[in-house]
C-alpha cells in the first residue's frame, strides 16, 4: 500500500503546528491521556497508518488500530491511542483531518463500485489525475482502499493518445505507425481516446491496448463493445467523461471494461468523532 514519508509527515504536522500549540502552552496542560476515533456513520477507513506516524512523532502509543480498506459501522472506534496531554492537542486536528478525508474518498469510491459491479461484476472503476495538488500520495491510497484504481499515476507510466495530440501528428498516423509506437515505448500500454465509432472501430483491429469513449451516449458505447466482442479483441473499453454515482449502473451495463471518473475525489469526508480523556 502507498505510504508517506517521514518528511511528508513532517510536513502535514508542520502546516498545523509550525511552533507550538499556543493554547496547551496558555492553558499549561499536563499529564496524559487518551485520543480516540470514531465513526459517526458506515464507512471504509481509511488513514489509520499515517495518523500512527503522526502519533509515532509525539511519541503516542497506538492502543488500537483498524486497517485501511476496513469496512465498519456506525459507533465503532477505528483509531485509539494513549500519550502526554499537551501532544495529544498537537495531533488532535490534523489526525482528524486526514481520517475523514481520505475514509470519506474510500466510502464513496467503495459505493460507486458497489453499484457497477452490481449490474457488470467484472468492471474496473479508475481515477483520473484531476485531484488537488499536494494529495496525490492520500488520495490514491483512499480509492485503493474503496476498490478502485488509478487510471494512469502520471504521465510517464502509460500512452494515452488525445485528440491533442493528433492535432499534431494526425489520427492516420498514430494509426498505421501503431506497431511502430509499441516498439519504440518498450511495449508500454498503448491507448487513444477516440471521436467517431468508425475511429473506435479502425482502433480495435488495429490493436490498441485499449480505446477511450469520453462523453459517449450508452447505445454508441454498447456497438462498439459489441464490434470488440464479435473480433475477439484483447483491446479493452473505457467510459470516461461525466461518470457519477448516479449514472454509473448506465455506463456498466453497456458491457465496458473499465469506468474512467474524478468523481471519487470529490466526496464528503466521513463524520468522525474524537474523543479525548484523562487517565
Amino acid at each position: 500500500m502507498i505510504e508517506l514519508s517521514s518528511f511528508e509527515i513532517d510536513y502535514i504536522i508542520a502546516e498545523d503546528v509550525p511552533l507550538l500549540d499556543l493554547t496547551s502552552l496558555v492553558l499549561q496542560l499536563e499529564g496524559d491521556g487518551n485520543i480516540s476515533f470514531v465513526f459517526r456513520e458506515n464507512g471504509v477507513v481509511c488513514g489509520t497508518e499515517e495518523v500512527e506516524k503522526i502519533f509515532e512523532k509525539f511519541n503516542i502509543e497506538v492502543l488500537y488500530k483498524k486497517r485501511s480498506g476496513e469496512f465498519r459501522r456506525k459507533g465503532e472506534e477505528i483509531l485509539k491511542g494513549r500519550g502526554k496531554a499537551s501532544d495529544i492537542h498537537k495531533v488532535w486536528k490534523v489526525s482528524l483531518n486526514i481520517l475523514e478525508y481520505m475514509s470519506g474518498i474510500a466510502t464513496n469510491t467503495y459505493n460507486f463500485v458497489s453499484k457497477a459491479k452490481s449490474v457488470n461484476p467484472d468492471i474496473t472503476v479508475s481515477t483520473t489525475r484531476k485531484y488537488m495538488p499536494f494529495t496525490k500520495k492520500l488520495v490514491m491510497k483512499a480509492i485503493i482502499s474503496g476498490g478502485a484504481v488509478p487510471h494512469r499515476l502520471s504521465l510517464s507510466d502509460t500512452i494515452l493518445i488525445f485528440k491533442e495530440h493528433l492535432t499534431f501528428v494526425g489520427f492516420e498516423n498514430v494509426v498505421n505507425n501503431f506497431e511502430r509506437l509499441k516498439k519504440k515505448s518498450g511495449g508500454k500500454t498503448i491507448g487513444i481516446e477516440v471521436e467517431t465509432k468508425e475511429e473506435a472501430f479502425v482502433c480495435i483491429e488495429k490493436g490498441f491496448d485499449f480505446v477511450q469513449l469520453d462523453k459517449w451516449h450508452f447505445e454508441d458505447i454498447k456497438q462498439v463493445v459489441e464490434f470488440r466482442n464479435k473480433l475477439n479483441s484483447k483491446t479493452l473499453i473505457a467510459a470516461a467523461g461525466g461518470i457519477n454515482i448516479n449514472n454509473v449502473e448506465d455506463y456498466a451495463k453497456t458491457g465496458v471494461d473499465i469506468i474512467v471518473t474524478t468523481s471519487l475525489y470529490w466526496g464528503k469526508p466521513l463524520d468522525i468523532k474524537t474523543k479525548i480523556e484523562k487517565v
